[in-house]
């Protein structure tokens, strides 16, 4: 089981969401890629002080072809040809309980906990490859959480809870 925000975790999730695209119906057409800005908030020990953890993931024709955590300081444009089409941004606590299936990532947008730049029309347009994404990312992939699993209210110890199918 890989730990969660690693090289191995991204590409079991990029696994996972190509996995799930076989199964689909259909697919957008053309190339997208996303880009996720997860910020520390002070409670998830994945994100420090009060810096933020940046991915990148680009889809071409319903498949992952990358995803990637960009290093800090470290400019996205070097990585994509063009623009990013799609930008989520909410707090570490909020994307870490999506990752380990304790919240609904489509809820979580729609209170405003994760904001969402891009074309809304395309996301509803095709929202059963959207929903495949989502579950690729919250519960197809087992994974290791090495500094403690959420909530984190409840975390009563250090390696309680620490492995969690997310």
């Amino acid at each position: 089981m890989p730990d969660i925000y690693s090289t191995e975790w991204y590409d079991a999730v990029r696994a996972a969401i190509n996995a799930g695209v076989t199964r689909l119906r259909t697919t957008p057409e053309g190339r997208f890629v996303v880009a996720v800005e997860i910020a520390a908030d002070g409670r998830s020990p994945y994100v420090d002080g009060e810096g933020e953890r940046r991915f990148l993931m680009e889809i071409e024709d319903g498949s992952c072809l990358w995803y990637r955590e960009l290093d800090p300081g470290e400019d996205e444009k070097a990585h994509v040809a063009g623009r990013v089409d799609y930008r989520f941004r909410g707090p570490a606590t909020v994307f870490d309980e999506i990752a380990a299936g304790l919240a609904d990532p489509i809820d979580a947008a729609l209170r405003g906990a994760i904001t969402v730049r891009g074309d809304m029309r395309l996301l509803l347009r095709h929202a059963e490859h959207v929903k495949s994404l989502l579950e690729a990312y919250t519960n197809a992939v087992s994974t290791t959480w090495p500094l403690g699993r959420p909530p984190y209210e409840a975390a009563t110890s250090g390696s309680e809870g620490a492995v969690a199918r997310a």
